[in-house]
C-alpha cells in the first residue's frame, strides 16, 4: 500500500488569508470576495489489497455546505505568488470526515517561505487552474481531503480511523466567478489513489 499519508500536525504551519485581487482582468473581480454556498461531492473510493492495481470499493454522492475567497496575491521576501489573485475553497466543515481545503497559495512560518501550490487563469469572468505542487517534502501540505482510513490495511471489518490525504497534482478546478455569484467544478483524486472525487460548487 502506498505511504504518502499525512497528519493534521502537517498542516499548523500555514498562514492564509484572504484579501484583494490585483491586475487588469482579476480586479474587476471587485475585493475581498466571498461565495458562500452548496457544493455536490460525488466520489469514489479504491483500495489496493488485491493484485492489479486499485479496486473500487464505494461511490457515494453528497451535498454540503461550501465558501469560496479572493484576495491579494500572497508574497513573502520578495517573492509574488503566481496565481491572477489568492484563492481558498473550502467544502464542508474542515477536519470533519468528507470535507476538503484547498488553497492557491501559502507563507508557511516557520521556516519563513512562499509556497506555490496552484498555477491558475482568469479572464473574462472564466477561471481556471491546476494543482502543480503538494509541497509533502516540506511538510506543509495544505490541499487535502479528510476520508477515513482502515485501522488495519486490507482488514476494512475492524473499522476505521480518520485521515489527512494530499490531492494529487493535476488535480483541476474551473468555471466562474462574477460580481455575485461563482459556480466551479474541482476534479481530482488523492495523492495515494484511494480517493477520486468531483465537486460542483454554486455560490
Amino acid at each position: 500500500m502506498k505511504k504518502r499519508l499525512i497528519t493534521l500536525g502537517t498542516l499548523i504551519a500555514l498562514s492564509l488569508v484572504t484579501a484583494l485581487v490585483a491586475p487588469a482582468s482579476a480586479a474587476r473581480a471587485s475585493a475581498a470576495k466571498v461565495f458562500r454556498g452548496r457544493a455536490t461531492v460525488t466520489l469514489e473510493s479504491y483500495d489496493y489489497c488485491g493484485s492489479g492495481g486499485g479496486r473500487l470499493t464505494g461511490r457515494t454522492s453528497y451535498t454540503t455546505s461550501a465558501q469560496f475567497s479572493t484576495g491579494p496575491r500572497k508574497t513573502y521576501g520578495g517573492y509574488i505568488e503566481r496565481n491572477p489573485f489568492t484563492w481558498l475553497f473550502y467544502i464542508g466543515s474542515i477536519g470533519a470526515t468528507g470535507s476538503f481545503q484547498v488553497g492557491s497559495a501559502a507563507v508557511a512560518q516557520p521556516p519563513g517561505v512562499l509556497l506555490n501550490y496552484w498555477t491558475s487563469s482568469y479572464s473574462g469572468g472564466r477561471f481556471s487552474g491546476r494543482l502543480v505542487a503538494s509541497h509533502a517534502d516540506k511538510s506543509t501540505t495544505y490541499n487535502t481531503f479528510f476520508g477515513q482510513q482502515d485501522l488495519i490495511p486490507c482488514r476494512s471489518g475492524l473499522g476505521t480511523i480518520p485521515m489527512v490525504y494530499a490531492l494529487q497534482t493535476g488535480t483541476r478546478i474551473s468555471g466562474t466567478i462574477g460580481s455575485s455569484r461563482a459556480r466551479l467544478t474541482l476534479t481530482g483524486a488523492t495523492n495515494e489513489g484511494f480517493y477520486a472525487f468531483r465537486v460542483d460548487f454554486s455560490g
